[in-house]
């Protein structure tokens, strides 16, 4: 609730609101658009341009509850246009990747080198998705969103997300086991346009 009178207010103009809420969501969405663009450099400059957008932007929030939706809207659209304008798309770094996530404690070394390289070979293979299907499984799985959710953060219909999703697991599966679909069915990865 006290995020929604913050919304609020900063529609209103009111430049503390918006620090606040920028203070608040920076972190999220700067990890998100390192994962998305694979580079901190970058995140910083997709964050940036994405804070700028959303304070321009402001009045034009429907629905203030869902700013956070809005914002990574905003920034996953922001960071695919900049990838394309860049004309790359650059690999997140491993350990990045799974910042956040539970680590297992193990004292056993060995399994802990092999977990190790699990992950290393895990995030390699995310890391040659498409964006756009590098974005759903990201947002699926690290941010835990559900599909229509990424529909509305990726403004496509959520049989496209569901879609996305599959192709990436398809593909993933394909690449961590060495097994290809049969033919007419994946093959090499498509490079999807950027919008």
């Amino acid at each position: 609730m006290e995020d929604v009178l913050l919304v609020r207010r900063m529609m209103d103009g009111d430049r503390e609101a918006f620090d606040e809420l920028m203070k608040k969501t920076q972190r999220e969405i700067i990890r998100l658009a390192y994962l998305i663009s694979g580079n901190h450099a970058d995140s910083e400059d997709i964050a940036q341009e994405t804070f700028v957008q959303a304070y321009l932007k402001r009045k034009e929030i429907r629905e203030p509850e869902y700013f956070r939706t809005w914002l990574i809207r905003m920034m996953t659209r922001i960071a695919w246009r900049y990838l394309k304008k860049k004309g790359r798309e650059r690999p997140a770094e491993d350990e990045e990747l799974f910042a956040g996530m539970p680590r297992d404690l193990q004292s056993d070394l060995s399994r802990a080198a092999e977990q190790q390289e699990e992950r290393e070979t895990l995030a390699a293979a995310i890391r040659r998705l498409p964006v756009k299907h590098r974005t759903v499984v990201i947002l699926y799985y690290f941010e835990e969103m559900t599909t229509r959710e990424i529909a509305v953060v990726t403004g496509c219909m959520e049989g496209t997300v569901k879609s996305r999703l599959h192709t990436a697991r398809r593909k993933l599966k394909e690449e961590l086991t060495g097994q290809r679909a049969p033919a007419g069915r994946g093959g090499p990865y498509e490079q999807e346009e950027l919008q």
